[in-house]
């Protein structure tokens, strides 16, 4: 038995799909707004109720302005002995959890990447090391939002 599906028909089946799906409501981060709550909760999660500790060991690379929130270079750095994850939260983003990385047996923890960005935000970086957590923030404006 042989299945043919011409082209016109796949596109008609895609958009039909696509409507039902935009009609039922279904959730999408696209063009959501900053929920307080939303980034309040993800800070609790990775700081477990431990005290979030200043430091200068912790380096936070980012441009005080970006042009374009779709791609926003950032870069981490942890000089603290026993670092075993870097974390960057983005404050007003609809998801404020932009990344994560675990470390393990001596790596080195430094990492480059970039995010999007909903609009202009404070940028927190979380470093865990020797069973405390350590953060620092720095304000990023941007001209043109990403997320949606």
């Amino acid at each position: 038995m042989s299945f043919h599906l011409s082209r016109r028909r796949f596109v008609l089946s895609a958009l039909k799909g696509i409507a039902v799906w935009r009609l039922s409501g279904a959730p999408s981060a696209f063009g959501r707004e900053a929920d307080p709550a939303a980034y309040e909760a993800a800070l609790r999660s990775l700081t477990a109720d431990r005290k979030l500790e200043e430091t200068a060991l912790l380096a936070l690379d980012v441009p005080d302005s970006a042009e374009n929130g779709a791609i926003v270079p950032v870069t981490l750095e942890s000089r603290l002995e026993g670092t075993t994850a870097l974390h960057l939260l983005v404050v007003r983003n609809p998801r404020p959890l932009a990344a994560s990385f675990e470390f393990r047996n001596g790596a080195v923890p430094l990492v480059s990447f970039r995010i999007k960005m909903n609009e202009s935000s404070p940028v927190v970086a979380l470093v865990e090391a020797g069973g405390r957590i350590y953060g620092c923030r720095k304000q990023v404006k941007v001209t043109i939002g990403g997320c949606g």
